[in-house]
């Protein structure tokens, strides 16, 4: 690896389990829509409950954790293979997030679909973060407005 490039393994690894962790919530909340139905007997099979609700909430959690690592395997891959960040690498790397997505429903189709969404979005993400920061760059972070007032002149 030349100097300077970062290990992209070592990136999509750690953004694989930030995005992991990050899919907790979203699996927490898929257990609670599934098992609201569940009658009181099953309810309190506790176990039971603990297994179906881990397995529930491994599927977010994967989905989420390939598509981080997806997108920095990409991303990183085109930053090595550019020598420089721009817009390219952040399409790749959405284009990668949509087609992990679209292959999760078992359809090329759908994962060329969503890796132009997803690519499509990272586009846009990309121009506002340029756009905005040049468009306000003259308005003050926080605070009062501080209004400039003349010194009263002094009467004789």
């Amino acid at each position: 690896m030349a100097p300077g490039h970062e290990d992209c393994f070592a990136r999509s690894k750690n953004l694989a389990l930030i995005m992991g962790a990050a899919g907790i919530p979203v699996g927490f909340f898929r257990a609670h829509v599934t098992l609201k139905d569940l009658t009181l007997a099953q309810k309190m099979q506790r176990w039971q409950n603990v297994k179906l609700t881990a397995r529930i909430m491994a599927n977010p959690m994967a989905t989420f954790a390939a598509a981080g690592f997806a997108f920095a395997a990409a991303d990183c891959s085109m930053k090595n293979y550019l020598g420089r960040e721009d817009t390219l690498t952040g399409i790749m790397g959405g284009a990668a997030v949509g087609a992990v997505l679209g292959l999760k429903t078992n359809s090329g189709v759908n994962a060329i679909k969503y890796g132009a969404l997803v690519a499509g979005a990272m586009i846009v993400t990309d121009f506002l973060t340029k756009v905005v920061p040049a468009l306000t760059s003259d308005l003050k972070p926080s605070g009062p407005i501080e209004l400039h007032n003349k010194p009263a002149a002094a009467s004789h």
